[in-house]
């Protein structure tokens, strides 16, 4: 059984704790191999993630609005990575800061990073990509020590759906990758030749789901909150292509790099929507109660006259 072996580096090494190597089984190649047992808290834990998304079984949860500051802000001196694992960009030149919603605190903006296909599905459907921007609790000095707490991290899942047109912010990203696909470039950061505003990579976050979860790679810590926008992006498959291209060995292409769904264990999941979206809905609702109302009406004519 073949498995991709993958290095850790930067931030996800403090992260994972993992003296081993772990990776993801090439599914381009063998549609059936298994995914790996990560082990520890990955095989054992009770809140991991991703999960499935289901629209009609979440809670449905009324909330403050999220509020982002400074992602609108484009980053001159973002840095770029090939970890052996995926694709992470960091050094932020200002703080991006999230609060708001269920959160119970300020978090910080520590990395972002990409996964080719989604990790998360929703209502069973997995897209072809997702990206996490991953936020620590002001609360602790480093994401390290925030993995240690239930309200250490905050993460941010973006769906990017097909499309025919391409996607300028992935684009931007993209642009960079040639300096660090190949297996002699990794884990050497090289400078993004695009300035890049996060708000670029999510326009807008009009109604999500939100779950307690984990870090989806080693050590899997059960310290997440996870924030996944119900709207989707658009993104062509040549531009998915792109990060499959990149090396985690000689020679060795990472073709995906998500983790297999895992078990919800009656873990409350919750559906957001903004009043707008509310409104949406109890208008068409209204719209069909009407529709019923005048079908009752010309049954009730036809009989009684």
């Amino acid at each position: 059984m073949h498995f991709i072996a993958v290095v850790l580096a930067c931030s996800f090494v403090a992260l994972s704790g993992a003296s081993h190597e772990w990776g993801y089984p090439d599914l381009d190649s063998n549609q059936d191999e298994p995914f790996p047992n990560w082990g520890g808290l990955c095989d054992i834990g009770k809140k991991q993630s991703p999960i499935n998304l289901h629209v009609k079984g979440a809670l449905k949860g009324e909330f403050p609005s999220l509020e982002f500051k400074n992602f609108d802000e484009h980053q001159k001196k973002l840095e770029m990575v090939n970890n052996g694992h995926s694709i992470q960009l960091s050094g932020f030149e200002h703080e991006l800061s999230l609060s708001g919603g269920a959160l119970l605190g300020d978090f910080v903006v520590e990395q972002i990073h990409m996964h080719w296909w989604s990790e998360h599905t929703i209502n069973d459907i997995r897209y072809p990509l997702e990206v996490h921007i991953v936020h620590r609790n002001k609360l602790y000095p480093n994401i390290s020590m925030a993995a240690d707490f239930p309200d250490g991290i905050t993460v941010i899942g973006v769906l990017y759906h097909v499309s025919n047109q391409p996607n300028p912010a992935i684009g931007s990203i993209i642009k960079s990758l040639d300096d660090v696909k190949k297996y002699s470039a990794m884990n050497k950061p090289t400078k993004v030749k695009d300035s890049l505003a996060v708000s670029d990579l999510l326009s807008s976050v009009d109604g999500y789901f939100t779950y307690a979860g984990s870090l989806t790679t080693p050590t899997c810590a059960e310290a997440v909150t996870w924030i996944v926008p119900t709207e989707t992006f658009p993104v062509t498959l040549d531009q998915v292509n792109e990060f499959k291209e990149i090396e985690y060995d000689e020679g060795k292409q990472l073709h995906n790099n998500y983790r297999e769904l895992q078990r919800e264990n009656n873990r409350a999941v919750v559906l957001v929507q903004t009043s707008q979206q509310k409104s949406a809905a109890a208008l068409q609702l209204h719209c069909l109660s009407l529709g019923a109302l005048l079908l009752l009406s010309l049954v009730a004519n036809k009989f009684l006259f």
